[in-house]
This record gives C-alpha cells, sequence and structure tokens, in this order.
C-alpha cells in the first residue's frame, strides 16, 4: 500500500492540476495530493454512493467543490471479486471542463450539451440555458431526429441521440439557420434573372447565326434523300457547323467512292460467275474419266481398282460440291468414308475403322473437308510410324448448342512437350509444316476460325504410346 500511495503522488504531482486523483481506503484513511476540507468532506458523503454502484463508475456534478467527480468502488480482485477494499475519486476542475467543451462550436450560433439518465452530470456550452429545456429536448418521441422547440417565444431546431445512460443535445436558432438561406435565396434569384436576360440576347444572337448554315446543310441532306451524292457545302465557319459541313463533304467523297468501288465488285463478281460455270466443265470431265477406268477395271476383272476408281469419283463430287463451301453433316461423313477405304486398300492389313454418328444431326450445315485432313494426320503421323495394325475411330455427336467432331487413333502419339508445341503453333498461326504435323491441322484450325470465330477450332489430347485424340466443337445451326 505504502508503494501504491507513493506512486499515487507522484502521478498527481507531476500531472495537470486540474485532475485530482484520491484513493479511499476501507478504514476510511484517504490518499492523495492536494487533500483539503472541503474535498474530504465531499468524499466522506459520497462514499455510501459509491458502495451502492457496486464497482460501477458513478459521474457527479459536485458544485460544492467546483469540480466534476468521477467515483466508484474497488473490489478485491485476488481473492473476492464481490468484497470492497476502498473507493477511487477523480475530480476534474469544472471550469477546465467548460473550456473544453466551449472549443468545439459545430457552428455558429449552435449549442450542445449532454447529460446523464441520474442527472447527476450536466455539460453546456450554453451556461444561461435550464435543465429542463435540456431534458424536454432528450425525452421528446422518436429521439435522434431533427425537430423545431419553443422556448421563450423564439423558435429553435433541436436535436437529440441516447447513447446507453447518456444524452447528447443539440440546438440552434431557426432565425440563424434560415439567415444564409435567405441570402442564398436573393442571391440565386438575382443570378436567374441576369441569365434569364442573357440567355434571350444569346438566343436572337446565335439563332440568325446558326439557322441560317443549318438550313443550308438541311438541303444538302435532302438532295441526298433524292440520290443526289455529288455536292460540296460551303465551309465558311471554324466551329461546330463548320466541322459538319467537312464531314458532310468527306462524306460526300466517301459515298461516291463507295459507289465506284461497288460497280467494280459487281463487274468483278460477274467476271468469277463466269469463270465458275466455265471451271464446271472439268469435273464432268474427271467424273467421266474415273466411270470409264471403273469401266475398264471391272471388264479386267480388277475389283480393287474399281472400288479405288468408285470411292475416288465419289469422293471428288462431294468434295467439289458445285463450288459451294457448306455441306451437311451426313455429306462430311460419307467424304471421310470414301477416303478411309481408299485409305484401308492402300493399307491392306494395317488399318482398321469404324465411325459413329448421331443422325438427328446429319442435315445440320457445316464448312466441308473438316475430317479428312485430320484422318490422313493420324494414318500419317500416327498408325503409319507403328510397327502393327492401327485403328481409327470418328465420333460425330450432338451436345447442347454444339456439334462435336471427333478422330481418334491409337498411334504412336505425343509426348506433353510435343503436344504443347503443336497446340502454340496453331495458337499462333505458325507457317512452319513440322510444327503442327504438316499443313492439315493448321488450314483446318484457321478455316474453322474464319468460317466461326475465334472461340472455335481444334482441341488436341496425345500421350507418348498410347494414342492422339483430336476434337473439333462447331455450332448446332
Amino acid at each position: 500500500m505504502t508503494d501504491f500511495r507513493q506512486a499515487l503522488q507522484i502521478y498527481t504531482s507531476t500531472n495537470n492540476a486540474e485532475v485530482s486523483i484520491f484513493v479511499v481506503r476501507g478504514n476510511g484513511t484517504i490518499y492523495g495530493d492536494g487533500l483539503s476540507a472541503a474535498y474530504k468532506s465531499y468524499i466522506d458523503s459520497r462514499i455510501e454512493t459509491a458502495r451502492r454502484g457496486a464497482g460501477l463508475p458513478v459521474w457527479e456534478n459536485a458544485g460544492e467543490i467546483g469540480r466534476i467527480a468521477l467515483f466508484r468502488q474497488i473490489n478485491d480482485n485476488e481473492t473476492d471479486l464481490n468484497r470492497p477494499i476502498g473507493y477511487l475519486f477523480l475530480l476534474l476542475d469544472k471550469r477546465e471542463v467548460d473550456r473544453i467543451i466551449g472549443r468545439y462550436s459545430v457552428d455558429a450560433g449552435q449549442q450542445y450539451a449532454v447529460y446523464d439518465a441520474a442527472g447527476s452530470l450536466e455539460l453546456s456550452t450554453d451556461p444561461g440555458i435550464s435543465g429542463a429545456f435540456l431534458r424536454r429536448i432528450g425525452s421528446e418521441p422518436r429521439v435522434s431526429a431533427q425537430r423545431t422547440m419553443q422556448l421563450d417565444g423564439e423558435s429553435y431546431i433541436t436535436f437529440a441521440e441516447k447513447r446507453s445512460d447518456w444524452t447528447l443535445v443539440s440546438w440552434i436558432s431557426e432565425k440563424e439557420v434560415l439567415q444564409p438561406a435567405r441570402e442564398l435565396f436573393f442571391g440565386i434569384l438575382f443570378i436567374t434573372v441576369a441569365l434569364l436576360c442573357f440567355s434571350v440576347f444569346m438566343v436572337l444572337f446565335l439563332s440568325h447565326r446558326i439557322t441560317k448554315p443549318l438550313k443550308m446543310i438541311q438541303r444538302k441532306m435532302k438532295q441526298i434523300g433524292e440520290g443526289v451524292f455529288i455536292f460540296k457545302v460551303p465551309v465558311v465557319r471554324n466551329d461546330e457547323v463548320g466541322e459538319l459541313a467537312f464531314a458532310m463533304n468527306r462524306m460526300s467523297d466517301e459515298i461516291v467512292s463507295l459507289i465506284q468501288k461497288n460497280r467494280e465488285e459487281e463487274a468483278k463478281r460477274r467476271r468469277i460467275q463466269l469463270q465458275t460455270l466455265e471451271y464446271q466443265i472439268n469435273p464432268h470431265f474427271l467424273y467421266n474419266t474415273l466411270d470409264s477406268v471403273n469401266m475398264l477395271a471391272r471388264k479386267h476383272k480388277d475389283p480393287i481398282i474399281a472400288d479405288i476408281v468408285t470411292y475416288l469419283s465419289r469422293l471428288f463430287r462431294i468434295g467439289l460440291n458445285q463450288g459451294r463451301e457448306l455441306i451437311t453433316v451426313a455429306d462430311e461423313v460419307r467424304h471421310v468414308t470414301y477416303y478411309l477405304k481408299i485409305q484401308e486398300i492402300r493399307f491392306s492389313g494395317q488399318l482398321y475403322w469404324q465411325i459413329h454418328m448421331d443422325e438427328s444431326i446429319a442435315n445440320v450445315k457445316m464448312i466441308k473437308f473438316l475430317l479428312q485432313p485430320l484422318v490422313e494426320n493420324s494414318i500419317n503421323h500416327g498408325i503409319r510410324k507403328r510397327d502393327e495394325p492401327g485403328h481409327i475411330e470418328i465420333c460425330v455427336r450432338a451436345e447442347p448448342d454444339f456439334i462435336v467432331l471427333e478422330v481418334k487413333d491409337d498411334g504412336v502419339g505425343m509426348n506433353r512437350e510435343r503436344l504443347e508445341q503443336v497446340r502454340q503453333s496453331l495458337a499462333a498461326g505458325s507457317d512452319d509444316q513440322e510444327a503442327d504435323h504438316g499443313f492439315g491441322l493448321r488450314n483446318v484450325h484457321q478455316r474453322i476460325q474464319l468460317h466461326y470465330g475465334d472461340r472455335y477450332g481444334l482441341e488436341l489430347a496425345s500421350e507418348s504410346g498410347q494414342g492422339t485424340t483430336v476434337a473439333i466443337r462447331l455450332p448446332n445451326r
């Protein structure tokens, strides 16, 4: 206890004199620096109040000693928390507290105050205000809302906020609040009248300056609607209207240029149509020649040559497709079937294949020549490089909103590093034929993206010694 008393004396002697700290032992002995008779009398009179608080702090406006008091009971925190062993008193200089509160002015003329629920402490920036008025503000319904109250014939705008046992109230004269609004109202009224007069003047001035060239532009636009595109609008001003006239002149030049290009494209299209009709003669010659070879092969009883020629003829008929880019899924499957039959004859006993197709998408249109290059790639880079017969499986199926064409082989496959190189070469559009197993994969990938967009293309999966799978996902439309 001696050490505590010495520490307390040192603390109270080195800190601000506006705060006095006292400790009361259970036997009534008071420790603290600056203990006067008035302080001792006040502390003795509040021991019972502190005891009733049972360890809770108590605030009080000790007007008889000019202090604001904060005191509480000290309990034994070592053996029994419910056993009181003393009391702690803090006495704050009320004048210093009022001075601190007065420094925090919210607005000119605005006052505020705080008081506790017990009514023992009340602090206000306006010493002349009555406590009844403060409690009237705090006891209004819907506390925390702004409202208007009357005091001594004057109207005030008030605000109250309750927090636990404390209530914060604020008030300001309605005249002081509305005075800036009145000044702002008359200022805005004056500015509005001035702007109105200026606007009338500018409308009269600009109407002639703007409407005249706009009417001229309107006449030129009417000529455009009538099909007259060769004109020039005089550019006499370097403003928005002048920019509009310049833009119309440029538009006229571009329209004339586009018309000329359209004529040239139309002439070119007609020449291409004529050339297409001429080129159609060559496929007919090819078909007739293949039919003749087929007849000779059957005449000389050579069924293998006859089958190859038949498959080749059908392969060309589907591939040429009269120059059209789109064919049905069924035709694409038939095209690769004829190719596989030819390769089956070519690699007798070394190539086996299967095709599975969902008949519900047989008539869906797609770009041609997608499966055959993938099958050719599987044969050349997968099946032929192994020492035993190989298998190719083609699966054409429908998914929600997509058509999937998949070519799977059990060839030599690719290791992870080689597979990544092939994928990167497809994404970069490499021209190195060895970078992506030849021209076929890159050609198919680029054609798909040009026709359907960048989100479509080839998807590769492979494992060394296990084979390769190449999948195409197209929109189902």
